[in-house]
């Protein structure tokens, strides 16, 4: 390969590496306001199947359901951003929100 043609594939690659780093960055950042709105949507007195019903519409993060003591806690986080943004949902054992926390 002469050194003409090295230098283009060398930029190839680079412009690709910048793209797909482009890319995944908005994914990341598609994924922190995913968590972030709909935190928003889970006040207090919220049903749990109405909270479950909305967590299982997004897109590009995920969920884990916690039992603990008679109470439960849902926590919303993306893969995308390393689970960094997370939305922690409160329930009392009557399964009604009782707090949603953003950090």
């Amino acid at each position: 390969m002469n050194k003409k043609k090295r230098v283009v594939v060398i930029g190839f690659v680079a412009a690709c590496c910048l793209f797909a780093a482009i890319y995944l960055g908005i994914l990341s950042n598609e994924a922190r306001k995913e968590v972030y709105y709909l935190c928003g949507n889970f006040k207090e007195g919220v049903s749990y199947s109405s909270v479950i019903r909305q967590v299982d519409t997004a897109n590009l993060s995920s969920y884990k359901i916690k039992l603990m003591e008679g109470r439960t806690q849902i926590e919303l986080s993306s893969a995308l951003n390393f689970h960094f943004f997370t939305c922690t949902i409160n329930f009392n054992a009557e399964k009604s929100v009782v707090s949603a926390t953003y950090g």
